[in-house]
C-alpha cells in the first residue's frame, strides 16, 4: 500500500530525520495517524507498537483515503529549530519550504479594515465594531450609530463585509508542516520569505494536498524539554545514560503504575492537570492500556457528548454495559461500547452506518476540524441516515448515535495520538518516580 500509493519516499524522508536526532542525542515522539503503521515503528519513527493496541493501518494509508497523510514529530523546543535546519540543508533549499497559510476575513477584522480605507476615525470604527460584537446597544450607542448608519460611507462598510466573509485577508505560515518536493519547490507554487528565516509557499494545506504534495509536521513540546533536560541533569551528576525508549519495560514498572492509580503525576506530561489525575483516580488507572483510553476520553468532545461520564461507570462496573446494536459489540468491546477514538466513529460509520470507507475519512476530517466542503459533509450525513433508515434501525436510536458522532467534533483524538502521549506520560513519570530531584 505504501508503495502504490506513493508514499515511500514520505517514509525515508521521515525516517532520515529521526535518525538525524537520535545520533544527535535529541529525544523526539512521533505520534499522530502515523504510529499506525508497524513499519514506523520498526524504523523508529515512533515508539508506539501498534500490533499491541490493534491500530488500524487503515486509519494512516488507505486506496480510498481522500488526502495524503502526514508525521506528526515533536521535538524540544529547543532542538525544533536544529531539526529545522538540517531538512532544509539536507533536502536543499530549492526543495524545502514551510506550507503556507491563508488568513481570511472573519466577524468583526473587515470592519477594521474598511474602515481604514474609507478613513472612518477610530472611535467610528471601534463603535462600528461593538455594534456588531454585542448585537444591543445603549440608547446613546444607539443614537449615534443611527446617526453613522445615515453616512453612505458606513453602509457601504456594512455592504462589503459581507463581500469580505470568508475572503483571503494576508498570507501567514503553518505552524509546523513542512514540504520536501522532488522538483524544484518553485515548480508548484511561488513562495516568500517571512521573518522566520525559511522559505514559506504561498499556497496552503489544502491546495498542497490537492496538487499531491504531503507535509511534514515538525512540532515542539515542553513536555519533552523537560524529559531532556532530567536525562542530561542526570548524565552530569551521576554519570548515568537512562535509556528511557525501554518503553515495555516502563509500562510494567509496579511503581509506576501505583502512582498512575493514586494520581501522583503532577510534572508528567499531559496527566498532570486536576483534572486528569481525578479521572486516573476515578478509574483506578494501572495500566497502559487505561491510560490510552483516559487520554482521550479527557477531550472536550468525549466529555461533552456525556461519554466520558459513562465510560467510567461501566469501566467500574457502576452501569450495565449495554450495546444499542450487535455492531457496538462486535466493535467497540474494548471501550465497553463507548466511543472514545476517532477510529471508533469510523468503525461505526462503516460497519453500523453502511458509509463507504471513502465517506468515514470524510467523516473522520470533519472531527478533526480539516474539512472545507459543508456540502460533502452534509451528503455523508444524509447518506448514513438513508443507510439506517434502509437497515430498519430505530430512527431514535440513529439520532442518539449520530449526535454522540457530532460531539467529537474538533476535539478527537486518534488512538494513535493517546498512544503516542501515553508513552511520553510513561517516559515522564519514570523520571518522577526513580530520579526525584
Amino acid at each position: 500500500v505504501i508503495h502504490n500509493m506513493g508514499f515511500s519516499a514520505h517514509f525515508l524522508i521521515t525516517w532520515d530525520i529521526t535518525q538525524y536526532s537520535t545520533r544527535q542525542g535529541f529525544h523526539h515522539v512521533g505520534r499522530g495517524s502515523g504510529a499506525n503503521s508497524i513499519i514506523a515503528y520498526c524504523i523508529g519513527i515512533t515508539d508506539v507498537d501498534p500490533i499491541e493496541l490493534n491500530l488500524f493501518f487503515e486509519r494512516f494509508l488507505n486506496p480510498h483515503r481522500s488526502s495524503p497523510p502526514d508525521f506528526d514529530i515533536d521535538w524540544s523546543h529547543r532542538t525544533r529549530d536544529h531539526i529545522l535546519d538540517y531538512i532544509f540543508d539536507r533536502f536543499g533549499k530549492e526543495h524545502t519550504c514551510y506550507v503556507g497559510s491563508v488568513n481570511t476575513f472573519q466577524n468583526r477584522s473587515p470592519i477594521r479594515e474598511l474602515g481604514k480605507v474609507f478613513g472612518l476615525p477610530k472611535e467610528e470604527i471601534d463603535l462600528l465594531v461593538k455594534n456588531r460584537r454585542h448585537h444591543k446597544q445603549t440608547p446613546q450607542q444607539a443614537s449615534t450609530l443611527s446617526e453613522m448608519h445615515k453616512d453612505e460611507i458606513c453602509q457601504k462598510i456594512e455592504k462589503y463585509c459581507h463581500v469580505l466573509q470568508n475572503k483571503p485577508n494576508h498570507l501567514s505560515m503553518h505552524s509546523c508542516g513542512i514540504l520536501v518536493t522532488e522538483e524544484p519547490v518553485t515548480q508548484y507554487t511561488a513562495l516568500e520569505l517571512p521573518p522566520k528565516g525559511y522559505n514559506t509557499a504561498q499556497i496552503d494545506m489544502y491546495i498542497s494536498e490537492d496538487v499531491g504534495l504531503e507535509k511534514l509536521d515538525i512540532l515542539s513540546q515542553r513536555g519533552l524539554s523537560s524529559i531532556q533536560t532530567c536525562l542530561q541533569t542526570i548524565e552530569s551528576n551521576q554519570g548515568k545514560k537512562v535509556d528511557i525508549h525501554q518503553v515495555q519495560q516502563l509500562k510494567n514498572d509496579p511503581q509506576l503504575n501505583d502512582k498512575l492509580s493514586k494520581g501522583q503525576t503532577i510534572g508528567c506530561f499531559y496527566i498532570e492537570s486536576p483534572a486528569m489525575r481525578g479521572l486516573l483516580r476515578r478509574l483506578k488507572c494501572d495500566n497502559y492500556i487505561t491510560l490510552v483510553a483516559a487520554s482521550s476520553i479527557i477531550r472536550p468532545g468525549v466529555a461533552k457528548s456525556g461519554m466520558m461520564r459513562e465510560y467510567v461507570a461501566r469501566h467500574n462496573g457502576v452501569n450495565e454495559v449495554r450495546y444499542p446494536h450487535h455492531v457496538f459489540k462486535e466493535q467497540l468491546e474494548e471501550t465497553y461500547g463507548v466511543m472514545v477514538y476517532q477510529e471508533d466513529v469510523i468503525k461505526i460509520a462503516h460497519f453500523f452506518g453502511g458509509l463507504s470507507l471513502a465517506d468515514a475519512d470524510v467523516l473522520r476530517r470533519a472531527m478533526s476540524g480539516k474539512v472545507r466542503d459543508n456540502e460533502q459533509y452534509n451528503q455523508v450525513k444524509i447518506n448514513f441516515i438513508n443507510n439506517c433508515k434502509a437497515f430498519g434501525y430505530n430512527m431514535d436510536m440513529v439520532s442518539e448515535v449520530y449526535r454522540q458522532i457530532e460531539s467529537f467534533a474538533g476535539f478527537s483524538f486518534c488512538k494513535a495520538h493517546s498512544a503516542s502521549y501515553s508513552v511520553e506520560s510513561y517516559q515522564s513519570l519514570y523520571l518522577k518516580t526513580h530520579y526525584p530531584l
